[in-house]
């Protein structure tokens, strides 16, 4: 009897060892896999063997958790069909030749906590529907192509900590839906179109330890509200319009911390 039970307990194990991803998931990876060149990767999969052996793949509870195919030489568009991993925590797609628009379908990744798109050649407008990744921690898709302005929607990223939205052709004023973020820590906004002054409400993000903003067209003084950042070390200003003359707000952060333009004055006043 006692063999026959460590025989079933056994069987068990292998069933549920070798237990399926829902196959609306597999279709979706399969999808990626030809939207992209597959056959053409550095690491490519072999679609014949269990999911869980694919490179990249992480798999609990049966359900594809995490996605990572950094630098594995990924060409062409990502399909709208990536929704279908439902259950993602994370998805790294970054270092690739990924092209064309961000699909909308993206928002659908309700459990997202990190999103990697860096260093890849996506074009167009970044989806308002990012919005509602309301689990987002990390942002990254610096160097890329997107254009035109942040959408108001990205107010709603409660929880995000790091958002890097640096070398693209983002274009008009400092995106103030930012300054809604309290948990940001650290914002990259250099190498893009910005213009206009600084707003006030910068001084809400009193999380924020990281501030890069060089290469824009920001015109004006620095605000006041800048003093409130109390875990700022890092204030990256050189390559914009800013007056040369405004307040230092080396009383309240750490000294030498300023990356500013050369000839800058700074007046304590």
């Amino acid at each position: 009897m006692r063999t026959i039970q460590l025989t079933l307990i056994c069987l068990f194990s292998s069933i549920f060892a070798s237990a399926e991803i829902p196959f609306i998931e597999k279709k979706a990876l399969v999808n990626l896999y030809y939207a992209t060149e597959g056959e053409h990767w550095n690491v490519p999969w072999d679609l014949d063997a269990p999911v869980e052996t694919w490179y990249g793949v992480t798999i609990s509870d049966d359900h594809v958790v995490s996605l990572n195919l950094h630098s594995n030489n990924l060409t062409g568009e990502l399909p709208a069909s990536i929704s279908d991993l439902a259950y993602l925590k994370t998805l790294n797609l970054a270092v690739n030749k990924l092209g064309g628009p961000l699909p909308r379908s993206i928002g659908e990744l309700r459990d997202l906590t990190s999103l990697e798109l860096f260093l890849n050649e996506f074009v167009g407008f970044l989806p308002s529907e990012i919005g509602n990744l309301d689990q987002l921690e990390f942002l990254s898709v610096y160097y890329n192509k997107f254009r035109g302005s942040i959408p108001s929607s990205f107010s709603k990223l409660e929880k995000l900590e790091i958002l890097q939205l640096g070398r693209n052709h983002f274009s008009g004023f400092f995106p103030v839906q930012l300054c809604k973020l309290k948990h940001l820590e650290h914002l990259s906004l250099h190498d893009n179109l910005f213009e206009g002054e600084l707003p006030t409400e910068i001084g809400d993000l009193t999380s924020l330890e990281e501030l890069i903003i060089t290469n824009n067209k920001f015109t004006g003084y620095l605000p006041l509200s800048l003093g409130n950042l109390k875990h700022l070390t890092t204030l990256m200003l050189n390559k914009n319009n800013f007056t040369k003359e405004y307040k230092s707000f080396t009383d309240h952060m750490p000294k030498n911390y300023l990356s500013i333009e050369s000839g800058t004055v700074i007046t304590d006043y």
